[in-house]
């Protein structure tokens, strides 16, 4: 919403040669918000700011806030780049833009999105196959970022009740994530053949559990994450 209203000139750069996609994120939340929205409905504010402006990139971060009471939930750091909707490449932002924002251009770097290489998958991880429908895609024509991480979680989920996982044994929905940081290093499509594999870091750390996506044998989706300990009750429906 906020790019829609004016933030960043979002409509001016975002158009029929140019789209805005995420590349990496780095999310990071307090478990009472999971608590919270389990149990009841409440007003989010939403406090964007930008950080960085790169000849092709941008990095954000965004602060969620109870409308009410003010206090501060998370926040998610985030880089998108500037894509040629033709060839799918990096494409630079017009001269005007990046004077009008020369001031971030010194900016430095968040470490969360920095480039890391990604882990290797071990042999014994956890493998489901995943098949994007339509309404997993948006408006540059691939399946849009949201998806993966719902992906993810319902494998997570077929990991936790199937016993793979140490220690956690219920639907992973119940228990609150507090970090998850992604890599979109490819795209895919609706009906596109996904791998998703699972595993945890070793049994010292059973909390961080990763997260890779193949097509066809390339990985283009990669997510480290923490969750919490401890499963949530599960919200019962109301009594009419």
């Amino acid at each position: 919403m906020a790019m829609y209203s004016g933030f960043i000139d979002f409509q001016e750069i975002d158009g029929r040669e140019a789209g805005i996609v995420i590349v990496k994120q780095g999310l990071k939340l307090k478990a009472n918000l999971h608590q919270k929205s389990l149990n009841s409905s409440f007003d989010i504010l939403i406090n964007t700011q930008l950080l960085q402006v790169g000849k092709t990139s941008l990095d954000f971060n965004m602060e969620f806030i109870d409308g009410t009471t003010k206090e501060v939930f998370g926040e998610n750091i985030i880089k998108v780049v500037r894509m040629n909707r033709k060839t799918r490449r990096p494409m630079a932002f017009p001269d005007w833009f990046y004077e009008k924002y020369k001031s971030y251009t010194e900016s430095t770097v968040p470490n969360v999105l920095t480039k890391q290489p990604l882990p290797e998958i071990p042999k014994n991880a956890f493998q489901f196959v995943v098949v994007p429908r339509h309404s997993d895609t948006d408006r540059n024509n691939h399946v849009n970022q949201s998806s993966y991480i719902k992906f993810c979680m319902d494998v997570a989920t077929h990991a936790s009740l199937s016993g793979y996982y140490a220690y956690y044994t219920q639907d992973m929905c119940l228990y609150a994530p507090l970090h998850w940081t992604i890599s979109y290093v490819g795209e895919c499509v609706a009906n596109d053949n996904l791998h998703v594999y699972t595993w945890q870091d070793d049994d010292s750390a059973p909390s961080h559990i990763q997260f890779s996506i193949l097509l066809k044998d390339r990985v283009i989706f990669h997510a480290s994450t923490i969750f919490d300990s401890e499963p949530k009750k599960r919200r019962l429906p109301a009594k009419y």
